[in-house]
């Protein structure tokens, strides 16, 4: 009779340690890539994130009104006044019957302007103190004497006169905060994984325009890589 060979068991030992040699290093393989994807995926993620928080605030200060805004809570928050429409009057701002052609915002919208608590006009208002302060409500707008002219009554005279006679509609104030790890605006959830923000607001006078200067910093717990973002927003300043 022919003899029958077989695998020794010294040999199947051998063969499922070579085995798992090879699926632990296809395994390795697999995870690595896996991971890179994951990390690319994170980064793009915080990257897009920081995009968007910087883009909102840039959009929104850039129609700040004049001398509007203001740092506080050591460089954290950033608040401005936003402008809604805008106009040029004639003669002297007056509270009884102010003549105005509108540059921004139809004449229709400057007409229904009484009905919305949330605006006032200003004009020639130096800080951003006084947009409070100073908060001028608008009575009534009706059409003017000429056309596209229109007669605005004020609650009260303006305090102040514009070099370059403009008035600006102006709503609440707006704020972009930073609690805790997140950065919000109005108390909304605008970023995440925020480790630090740092407003810097310079002063505008009749000759320049002001410049906020924007630090932001994003941490990503899971893999501790941090993303720094420094961006300047130049601030129209025409009184």
């Amino acid at each position: 009779m022919r003899r029958q060979r077989g695998f020794t068991l010294v040999e199947m030992v051998m063969a499922l340690v070579i085995l798992g040699i090879i699926s632990l290093a296809i395994g390795s393989y697999l995870q690595l890539g896996t991971q890179g994807y994951v990390d690319t995926v994170n980064r793009d993620r915080a990257q897009s994130i920081a995009r968007f928080a910087l883009e909102k605030i840039t959009r929104e200060v850039r129609h700040a009104a004049p001398n509007s805004i203001s740092t506080s809570n050591s460089g954290t928050c950033l608040s401005f006044y936003p402008v809604r429409y805008s106009g040029f009057y004639q003669g002297d701002p007056d509270s009884a019957a102010m003549s105005l052609v509108p540059a921004i915002g139809s004449s229709t919208e400057w007409k229904a302007i009484n009905t919305q608590a949330d605006l006032a006009l200003a004009i020639g208002l130096p800080s951003a103190t006084e947009y409070e302060a100073k908060r001028n409500t608008i009575n009534s707008v009706a059409d003017g004497t000429e056309q596209g002219e229109l007669t605005v009554n004020l609650a009260a005279s303006p305090l102040y006169s514009s070099p370059a006679k403009r008035a600006y509609v102006y709503s609440d104030k707006v704020e972009y905060c930073l609690a805790g790890n997140l950065l919000t605006r109005q108390g909304n959830r605008i970023a995440e994984d925020v480790k630090s923000v740092e407003f810097v607001a310079e002063g505008a006078g009749l000759q320049n325009n002001g410049m906020v200067h924007i630090s932001l910093v994003i941490e990503k717990a899971n893999t501790d890589e941090v993303f720094s973002y420094n961006h300047t927003v130049q601030v129209i300043n025409v009184l």
